[in-house]
């Protein structure tokens, strides 16, 4: 599917990049970036060939050093946003002029690709995930963030009331985003094993909506739907900063929300662990919760005021039943009993 102009995003970054101000509007990448890097960090592996995806202005990459990658390449589709990049530290990093809808390295050349906030942009994700797959070695990791589908949602939610009320219908002004749900499926069909998904809301309160819309045109984030409206009248925008902050806003102004989904695959190999054979079980998940539900009876029986003798009869009933499936899961070859 063709939802995105990537010509006009790639004027949009070149334009963020030239502001005077550029850097003011690194705060939420940053952040993103520094968590990226992190989770890179906590792989006990050190990777040889790296590459930063829709690198930006390089907010991951400037918290690799030379313990983690031995060479790092950072791969960003507007040229004034890859001049301010910041490199690693400590690592011969290199610049590449690329889009992340045609990944330019060969097959089987690469040890890590990370990507931080920049694949939401992108029309063909299942063929950007499957090009980077076939540019890892074997057991390599692709690491990476992403926006959500409740990413903004305050924001999605008014300016389409304030449409319909003032205009009589809308038109989409926030991109669409992936939800966990398909990502997982996508990352799969795209040949990775072992996934990893989890998920970061962060809130941040903006005065008014007019200063939430100024800073995502600043990071470079403002709408490149090809359905987008070229104008947004002003009275609609009047209309949507008042329904904005009645429906959403607080004593420190109004909050939009980022979601932020956090991924890592890894292409697959013959060392890595692999899922045992079905049916290959030897202890019943019924036999399990049976033996909870028998030991609470036990203390029950045990605590309830009943009559001494009787309660020891049932507790003796209760713990031979007990014996009587863990004989199932005996074993008498081993010294420990214990299958």
């Amino acid at each position: 599917m063709n939802v995105f102009d990537r010509k006009a995003k790639r004027l949009q970054r070149d334009r963020a990049a030239q502001a005077d101000d550029h850097n003011v509007y690194d705060y939420l990448k940053d952040e993103f970036g520094y968590r990226l890097a992190d989770r890179i960090c906590d792989i006990k592996r050190k990777f040889g060939v790296a590459v930063e995806l829709g690198c930006g202005k390089g907010l991951a990459s400037r918290n690799v050093y030379n313990d983690m990658v031995d060479q790092l390449y950072q791969c960003e589709l507007s040229s004034k946003t890859l001049e301010l990049s910041h490199p690693s530290p400590e690592v011969p990093t290199h610049r590449v002029i690329a889009d992340e809808e045609y990944f330019p390295f060969r097959e089987n050349s690469l040890d890590l690709v990370f990507s931080n906030l920049s694949l939401h942009w992108v029309n063909d994700l299942p063929g950007c995930f499957r090009q980077v797959q076939m540019a890892l070695k074997n057991d390599a990791a692709f690491i990476g963030s992403m926006f959500g589908g409740d990413t903004l949602y305050q924001l999605r939610v008014a300016l389409q009331l304030a449409e319909l009320e003032r205009e009589g219908g809308f038109a989409p002004h926030i991109s669409p985003f992936t939800d966990v749900r398909d990502l997982g499926n996508l990352l799969t069909r795209a040949g990775y094993t072992m996934l990893t998904i989890d998920i970061d809301e962060v809130t941040i309160n903006y005065p008014t909506m007019y200063e939430l819309m100024y800073d995502l045109k600043g990071m470079g984030e403002n709408n490149c739907a090809w359905s987008r409206k070229l104008l947004l009248h002003r009275d609609s925008m009047m209309a949507a900063a008042a329904i904005y902050q009645a429906m959403y806003g607080n004593e420190k102004g109004v909050p939009a929300t980022f979601q932020v989904i956090n991924f890592i695959g890894w292409k697959p190999d013959s060392s890595q662990p692999q899922a045992a054979r079905r049916g290959s079980g030897e202890v019943s998940l019924k036999d399990l919760d049976k033996i909870n539900q028998l030991a609470k009876q036990i203390e029950d029986v045990r605590g309830d005021g009943k009559d001494p003798q009787q309660a020891a009869a049932d507790a003796k009933k209760l713990v031979e039943d007990l014996q009587d499936v863990a004989k199932k899961y005996s074993d008498p070859d081993d010294p420990s009993g214990k299958k």
